[in-house]
C-alpha cells in the first residue's frame, strides 16, 4: 500500500502495511518494537499502529521503520513479529517534537534489540 511519503521526508520511511483478511486481531495502538525476515535476512525496527494524530490522519494506518534496510519492499508479503510495546501513541505539538520521538524511540528500540535478543 503507498503511502503519503512524509516518513522518507523525516528520516523515516515506512513500509505501510495493509491487513486485507477481516479475520486478522490488530493489536492495540502504539509504538512497537518488532522484527522480519526480508530477501533472506532478519530486519529489526519499529512499528506504529494508530492514526497519526500529529499529522491530522484520518484512518488507523500500521507503518514500519525498518533499521539499516534499504529496499523496495512495494508489493512485497511481509510478516511482521511484534516484540516489545513501546509507548501509546499520542499528538505531539510539531513536527520536530515527533521526530525528536522517533530518534528516542529508535534508541531504545535499538537497545532493547541488543540487550535482549
Amino acid at each position: 500500500m503507498n503511502g503519503k511519503k512524509l516518513g522518507g521526508t523525516i528520516g523515516y520511511p515506512t513500509a505501510n502495511i495493509d491487513i486485507k483478511e477481516a479475520y486478522k486481531l490488530i493489536p492495540k495502538m502504539g509504538v512497537y518494537v518488532v522484527k522480519s525476515f526480508i530477501k533472506n535476512q532478519t530486519v529489526f525496527g519499529m512499528m506504529n499502529i494508530g492514526n497519526r494524530p500529529t499529522v491530522n490522519g484520518k484512518h488507523q494506518t500500521i507503518e514500519v521503520h525498518f533499521f539499516d534496510f534499504n529496499g523496495d519492499l512495494y508489493g512485497e508479503n511481509l510478516t511482521i513479529e511484534l516484540i516489545y510495546f513501546l509507548r501509546d501513541e499520542h499528538k505531539f505539538d510539531s513536527l520536530d517534537s515527533l521526530i525528536f520521538q522517533l530518534k528516542e524511540d529508535e534508541q531504545t528500540s535499538r537497545n532493547y534489540i541488543q540487550d535482549n535478543l
